[in-house]
């Protein structure tokens, strides 16, 4: 090879990996040109006709370039072609095949276009460098805003969002519905082993939380969603998952019912899952277990000093892990003639008596193990909207009025819309472990917990809202008959939750 072939060789790999950068970004925030179709076979397509050009116009003398432009794309239509044919579950179709280089064509023409418009700014004017780059932000920033605007759902109810809530049960379900140690792999490590089994444990209680509600809003598909929801409690109860309760424990969750350590987040999970599935419908075959789990907690509950029980050892009571044993109590309750109500309105009583803040009339985020308030410590936001979730699953009129003061001080409008981290000061750039990032004041998870009352109680404007800002944050696409939001490829618990949230219709 000549060093003069060398050259365009390397040249052309740059102008490949330049254009196709280029197209796939804009393909993203262009949803409603392709349809939702994200797919593979649509970038690979893609990046067919972009390296041949990208040849082409190395190799080709320029005198014959314009004469032979038609070569290139009859090379492309071949190939894309025996491909389509020769490989099953290719997703593109044959027009999207055919028509899909006139997508890179306009693309190249506004790029040829945008330089000019530069360099006639910069002649002309002082800073017209800055006020075209500037133009190109809101170039890009209005076609993310159309994005959002055809992405987001509708305000038509869940029929029309049936497709929609459909294609992302069956995303999650296929991530999900795996052996333990994949599932427990697909949460960042960057985490570490604890809150990888923790985010775990919530993907999985999650997502069974979605199926039983999807199951009520959409009869038909009850079936198949209760064989999910038992996938997903064999996952829960594994080895695999248990671990990094056994780890901070010193024991096993599930082989030391008759003791006295808590376990009470696993445990809890575990057993409302399973109530899940008896709300569905589904046979006897957790049964025992899920006598065994609740007995356990009902036992460790009355016999701690507070009613309360820690999360680990040496820890705060995080009062919406909980909640979660008082919901899978109540459940519990619900289907066996009452046994453990009293317990269940025992803990009610003593919540709205003892452990409201005064400042902000919500319940409190942390207790001490003895059930007393912790001094200094704020109300967040995120663990808030949990604990008004968990609410509306235990005492409606109690999650009510916690709806209403956590609106009233955390709510906020704008043009991204959500819950905040803290209602008494400003953090505009945080992180935390259990919000998320925080970003002008926003939690992105208080902010998906929050959308779980809003929908339970038909406060569809924010409703609406957090939807849309998921939207914007999350950016929606779809592979095949399956969608999901791109940040779920860092964070998949993030997705299981918004669709719990967000099915939590009161019928």
């Amino acid at each position: 090879m000549s060093e003069d072939s060398f050259l365009y060789m390397i040249d052309s790999m740059v102008k490949t990996c330049k254009w196709f950068a280029l197209q796939a970004v804009l393909f993203f925030l262009m949803p409603y040109v392709w349809n939702y179709d994200y797919s593979a076979s649509t970038l690979v397509l893609m990046l067919i006709y972009t390296t041949l050009y990208a040849v082409y116009w190395n190799f080709v003398p320029i005198d014959k370039q314009v004469r032979l432009l038609w070569l290139p794309y009859i090379v492309y239509v071949v190939i894309s072609i025996v491909i389509y044919c020769a490989t099953s579950g290719w997703c593109s179709s044959l027009w999207q095949v055919i028509l899909l280089p006139l997508y890179g064509a306009i693309c190249f023409v506004g790029v040829k276009l945008f330089k000019k418009g530069v360099h006639m700014l910069r002649k002309r004017f002082r800073f017209g460098g800055i006020v075209a780059y500037a133009l190109l932000v809101l170039f890009f920033a209005v076609l993310k805003g159309i994005s959002v605007a055809y992405m987001k759902p509708s305000r038509g109810g869940v029929e029309e969002e049936r497709t929609d809530i459909i294609a992302r049960r069956d995303y999650l379900q296929g991530k999900l519905l795996t052996s333990p140690k994949r599932v427990i792999n697909l949460m960042p490590t960057i985490v570490g082993e604890q809150f990888q089994g923790e985010w775990a444990l919530y993907s999985c209680s999650m997502l069974a939380a979605s199926l039983v509600n999807i199951s009520e809003l959409y009869p038909d598909t009850r079936d198949e969603n209760l064989q999910c929801i038992s996938r997903l409690i064999e996952i829960v109860m594994s080895p695999e998952l248990r671990r990094y309760d056994a780890m901070r424990w010193g024991e096993d969750p599930l082989e030391t019912l008759d003791g006295s350590k808590s376990h009470v987040s696993y445990l809890s999970h575990l057993a409302w899952m399973i109530c899940g599935y008896k709300q569905a419908g589904g046979d006897d075959r957790y049964d025992e277990l899920l006598v065994s789990l609740c007995s356990t907690m009902n036992r460790r509950i009355l016999n701690s000093m507070g009613m309360n029980l820690q999360t680990y050892p040496g820890e705060l009571v995080y009062v919406p892990d909980m909640l979660v044993a008082i919901v899978a109590l109540k459940q519990y309750a619900d289907m066996n003639d009452g046994k453990y109500r009293s317990t269940v309105q025992q803990w009610v009583r003593k919540a709205k008596r003892e452990w409201i803040d005064e400042e902000t009339g919500l319940l409190a985020s942390f207790l001490q193990d003895d059930g007393s308030q912790v001094e200094g410590l704020p109300i967040k936001g995120s663990y808030s909207a949990l604990n008004c979730y968990y609410l509306t699953l235990v005492d409606e009129a109690f999650a009510r009025k916690q709806y209403e003061e956590l609106k009233k001080l955390f709510w906020k409008d704008g043009i991204i819309s959500g819950l905040k981290e803290y209602w008494n000061y400003t953090c505009l750039i945080g992180m935390d472990i259990d919000a998320g990032p925080i970003l002008m004041e926003l939690s992105p998870s208080g902010t998906a917990f929050f959308a779980g009352p809003a929908t339970y109680f038909g406060d569809d404007e924010v409703r609406h809202d957090i939807l849309t800002t998921a939207e914007a944050a999350g950016h929606t696409i779809e592979m095949g008959d399956k969608r999901h939001y791109l940040l779920a490829n860092i964070a998949l618990v993030g997705e299981a939750i918004m669709l719990a949230m967000r099915t939590h219709i009161h019928l």
